[in-house]
């Protein structure tokens, strides 16, 4: 038991590394590709508070739509592995809420981070540098 434990655990841990890999370059190459864009919007007058409200709105919603996804999925996979394992007997279902807590807190964390990485990129760039780009 305690070897199918680890097995578990540690292909569990190296597919959330993964994904979280997959997210962090997904959404910094997103933010790379919009430098532009950002650029166009300070010189406007957007200031940085504005700027960061709306990188944190994107964070919130690629967090929701990508924990809604994932749930979505989750749950009835969940409910198939309780049926299959349990002699096909439903009495006694219950969804592991701490689980689902925990992996929306880790989601929104890993688009956090990369929002903030994101964030920091742009700040560093020169308005007029970006602009001048094709």
């Amino acid at each position: 038991m305690l070897m199918i434990n680890v097995f578990s655990y540690g292909f569990i841990t190296l597919i959330s590394l993964i994904s979280a890999a997959n997210v962090f370059n997904t959404i910094s190459t997103n933010i790379r590709l919009r430098k532009r864009e950002f650029a166009m919007l300070k010189s406007i007058g957007m200031t940085q508070r504005g700027f960061t409200r709306m990188l944190n709105l994107e964070c919130i919603i690629y967090g929701t739509k990508g924990l809604g996804f994932g749930l979505m999925l989750a749950i009835p996979c969940v409910v198939l592995l309780y049926y299959f394992a349990n002699d096909r007997d439903l009495t006694g279902f219950y969804l592991p809420w701490r689980y689902v807590v925990i992996s929306g807190v880790c989601v929104f964390a890993v688009v956090y981070a990369t929002m903030l990485y994101g964030k920091n990129r742009t700040k560093k760039e020169e308005i007029m540098d970006a602009l001048k780009q094709d």
